[in-house]
């Protein structure tokens, strides 16, 4: 996911991220995934193993603003990364 990416309130953001070392797919022997919402709560979404080396989470927005994520792993692909996305209201109007 590229950083500073916008998203609609309600929608669902999923990061994949990649483990490498030596530039070959490595699992972590563990992952641990930060959301920070603009209020400054702090979620944990559970992390999926996709396969070797991927793991991915999923989390539906329900605040506008900048939100901040880190991933921190630890193992043989240890390392942290941290990026950021925007949420945004919607600007269409339900009918009443």
């Amino acid at each position: 996911m590229s950083r500073n990416k916008s998203f609609p309130i309600g929608d669902t953001v999923r990061l994949v991220i990649y483990f490498r070392v030596d530039d070959v797919l490595t699992d972590p022997a563990t992952v641990v995934v930060t959301i920070e919402e603009p209020d400054g709560t702090d979620n944990a979404p559970s992390v999926t193993n996709v396969s070797t080396g991927i793991r991915s989470v999923q989390f539906t927005t329900d605040q506008s603003g900048y939100h901040r994520w880190k991933v921190v792993a630890t193992g043989d692909a240890a390392g942290v990364r941290e990026g950021a996305f925007y949420v945004h209201t919607s600007g269409i109007v339900a009918d009443a």
